[in-house]
């Protein structure tokens, strides 16, 4: 019943535009994948052409979790799914990229005989064919891949490895060639909970490592060289309870999408030197999960909250360009999580994210124009 309600919604939304139907539809849709059992959307990109590929995983019964791939026209169509991976091991992918001849998607599996979670590169064609699968693993410590960055030679990666206790994590680095072959990987071994949320190149072209270090939860900002992938001159915050939830680099000024004991969210500027220039006011009751930086200077949160009846709830947050909170529109609410949120060529926004039970947990697209439309009262 709760979907049938969200296909009968959308189609009065486009009955009652007055643009044309094909114009409104690329613009704002609402779709869901998977097989029924059980799926989840981690991330989403955009391509050339105005489709999407995203990623996650699906499930066709309680044991068998496969990494889950597709591919959609920009009306949201479904042109390809795959699902992926090895038999005996729960799999999911984390993030997708595109190249020139396919796309990388990079996630965890876990096999069914062992605690130890292993990180793997495969890429496939784009047909959604696999063309090759690596595994970033080791035998006694698990290694798990939060963000990929990919430069014309190379695959560097970010995440967090730790031995039996996902709480006394390390911070974890790695460099790949463009076949997936391992060059440096390294772990802080500091078993201090702490972990790389986010990778990006920065106008050096060095590295620029976001995450959070230590037991007391301080946000961490680490350079390193992309050729001897040593630190240059790490950056620690002084608040803590705080961890990072995602971030974007646009040219040299970062943004820091923050949670705060996982009970609320903020949003900090960062300068070239790392200083801050503003913060937001803190968001109550709502938890971080992406941020898009618009071509206009604004930026838009996405975030969860939990109704009343324990519900999951996808909440939109705009940021003006000066650090207030945009009250010029309230946004409406979803059921279901997120997973990432991205500006469209058209200016618009895409999420990825799931839907919750009362929809059978499927992969959820949510794409809306400039305006908002599809977020609006």
């Amino acid at each position: 019943m709760k979907r049938s309600y969200f296909i009968f919604f959308l189609a009065t939304l486009l009955i009652s535009c007055e643009k044309p139907i094909s114009d409104f539809q690329s613009k704002n849709f609402i779709k869901f994948f998977g097989s029924g059992f059980e799926s989840k959307g981690n991330d989403v990109i955009e391509l050339a052409d105005g489709g999407y590929v995203f990623t996650g995983y699906d499930k066709t019964n309680a044991s068998d979790q496969q990494i889950f791939a597709g591919k959609v026209d920009k009306n949201g169509n479904l042109i390809w799914s795959n699902t992926y991976g090895k038999n005996n091991a729960k799999a999911e992918g984390k993030i997708v990229k595109a190249i020139s001849d396919g796309f990388l998607i990079a996630g965890t599996s876990i096999p069914t005989n062992s605690s130890i979670t292993r990180s793997f590169i495969m890429k496939v064609n784009t047909y959604g064919d696999s063309l090759w699968y690596k595994e970033i693993d080791d035998s006694t410590y698990s290694i798990v891949v939060n963000d990929i960055l990919v430069t014309s030679n190379n695959i560097y990666v970010a995440g967090q490895s730790y031995k039996s206790n996902a709480s006394k994590s390390d911070y974890y680095r790695a460099k790949l060639n463009t076949s997936g072959e391992l060059l440096y990987g390294k772990s802080s071994f500091l078993a201090s909970n702490s972990s790389y949320k986010r990778i990006f190149q920065q106008q050096d072209n060095n590295l620029l490592l976001v995450g959070t270090f230590g037991e007391s939860n301080l946000i961490s900002i680490v350079p390193i060289d992309q050729n001897t992938m040593n630190e240059t001159s790490p950056t620690n915050t002084v608040t803590p309870g705080e961890t990072a939830a995602d971030a974007t680099l646009n040219g040299d000024k970062l943004y820091l999408l923050i949670n705060k004991n996982q009970t609320s969210l903020k949003l900090s500027k960062l300068n070239s030197g790392y200083i801050e220039e503003w913060q937001t006011e803190t968001i109550n009751s709502i938890t971080g999960k992406s941020v898009v930086y618009n071509v206009d200077g604004t930026l838009m949160i996405g975030g969860e909250s939990v109704d009343d009846l324990g519900n999951s709830l996808i909440n939109f947050i705009k940021i003006n360009a000066d650090g207030s909170v945009y009250n010029g529109q309230t946004y409406r609410t979803f059921l279901g999580t997120i997973g990432r949120l991205i500006q469209t060529s058209d200016n618009g926004l895409i999420m990825v994210g799931t839907t919750n039970e009362t929809y059978g947990k499927n992969v959820q697209l949510i794409k809306t124009d400039k305006d908002y439309f599809m977020l609006k009262k």
